[in-house]
C-alpha cells in the first residue's frame, strides 16, 4: 500500500480523518432533515487545517435551516473571508429564512469587507502565469473540438449524434491527458498555490481522462506518482489524492477498488453502486483511514444510500 511510503504524511491522513468523519456526520443529519443534530458538531472542527470556506458556508446553511440566524451569520463571515461569494450564497434556498431576518441586514453591510479581506489573503500567492496559461490552452483545444454553446456563462455540450459524441470525447480525452501529462512532467506538478483554480483543471484531467489503456508502470506516470507523493508528504494536496487516482484506475481496467472513492459508476445494471467490487473488502476501512477517509459505512450514510451488495454482510477489520 503506498501510504506505508509516507511517514510525514500520516498526520495529515489522520487530520483530515478526523475533519471527513465529523464532516460527513454533519452531512448524514442534513439530508435526513435532522438540522438539529447537524450542528451538535462544528465545534469539533475548530482548529481542523481541512475546515475551508465551503465547510463554513454548509454550516451556516445547517444553522439557518434551523433558525439560529446569529450562527449562520458568524460562520457566513468565515465562509466569505475564505472565498465563497455573494452569487453563491444568492442562489442557496437553504438560506431563504436568513434573508428574511434582520442579520441579513448585518451580513449586505458587512459582505464587502469580508470580501476583500480573503482578496488581500490571495495577494500573496505567487501564481505561474505561463503555467496557467498553458492549462487554459488544453482547455480550449479541448473545447473547440466539441459542439459547444454557452448559456449564462457555463458550457453546454450539444449531443447531435451520441455514437460520434462518445467516440470524439474519448479520443479528445485520451489527447488532452496526453498533453496534460507532457505539461506536468516539463512544469512540475500543479497545486493551488502555483496556478489557482487550475489546479482543479489538471486534476480533472488526471483522474477523469486517463485512457483505459494507459500503461501506469511507464517511466512517464512513475514520474508524475512521484510528483504527487511530494506533495501529499508536503501537505499541498489531500492525502487521498492519489488513491482517488488509483480506483479511477483500476475501474478502467476491470479491477476492484482499493479506497472506495468511486461511491457510484456508470453501468448497464439499474444500479451502479452494486456492481462495484472492492479488493479485500475487510480491510476497506483500514486503507481507507490511512489515506484520511472516513468509513465506508458512514460515507455511504453521509449521502442517505445503502451500502453496495459486495459490502453486505462484510466483517470490516
Amino acid at each position: 500500500m503506498f501510504t506505508s511510503y509516507f511517514s510525514e504524511a500520516q498526520s495529515f491522513s489522520e487530520e483530515h480523518y478526523q475533519y471527513d468523519r465529523v464532516y460527513k456526520t454533519m452531512l448524514g443529519y442534513y439530508n435526513r432533515g435532522l438540522y438539529h443534530k447537524a450542528v451538535e458538531y462544528p465545534d469539533s472542527l475548530i482548529g481542523n487545517k481541512y475546515v475551508n470556506g465551503s465547510t463554513n458556508y454548509f454550516i451556516a446553511r445547517v444553522y439557518a435551516l434551523g433558525n439560529e440566524f446569529d450562527k449562520t451569520l458568524f460562520f457566513l463571515e468565515k465562509a466569505v473571508k475564505k472565498g465563497i461569494t455573494k452569487k453563491q450564497i444568492g442562489r442557496m434556498y437553504d438560506l431563504d429564512a436568513f434573508r428574511e431576518s434582520n442579520m441579513n441586514i448585518i451580513y449586505e453591510l458587512n459582505y464587502d469587507k469580508w470580501h476583500q479581506e480573503y482578496l488581500l489573503s490571495k495577494e500573496d500567492l505567487v501564481l505561474d502565469s505561463l503555467y496557467i496559461k498553458e492549462i487554459e490552452k488544453i482547455q480550449d483545444e479541448y473545447s473547440k473540438n466539441l459542439t459547444i454553446r454557452r448559456a449564462d456563462g457555463d458550457e453546454i455540450i450539444e449531443v447531435k449524434d451520441s455514437l460520434r459524441f462518445y467516440h470524439t470525447t474519448k479520443r479528445l480525452d485520451s489527447l488532452s491527458f496526453s498533453v496534460m501529462i507532457e505539461l506536468m512532467l516539463e512544469k512540475g506538478f500543479p497545486t493551488y498555490k502555483t496556478v489557482g483554480k487550475g489546479f482543479y483543471t489538471c486534476s480533472r484531467y488526471l483522474r477523469y481522462n486517463i485512457p483505459d489503456d494507459y500503461d501506469v508502470n511507464c517511466a512517464d506516470w512513475q514520474k508524475i506518482k512521484a510528483m504527487i507523493f511530494t506533495e501529499i508528504e508536503k501537505g499541498s494536496i489531500y492525502p487521498f489524492y492519489y488513491a482517488a487516482i488509483e480506483d479511477r484506475i483500476r475501474l478502467g481496467s476491470k479491477q476492484s477498488q482499493l479506497y472506495g472513492t468511486m461511491i457510484v459508476i456508470h453501468s448497464r445494471s439499474k444500479d451502479g453502486r452494486n456492481s462495484i467490487q472492492y479488493e479485500k473488502p475487510e480491510e476497506l476501512n483500514i486503507r481507507r483511514r490511512a489515506v484520511g477517509l472516513c468509513s465506508i459505512q458512514l460515507e455511504m450514510w453521509s449521502r442517505a444510500i445503502e451500502l453496495p451488495l459486495s459490502l453486505k454482510e462484510i466483517d470490516f477489520k
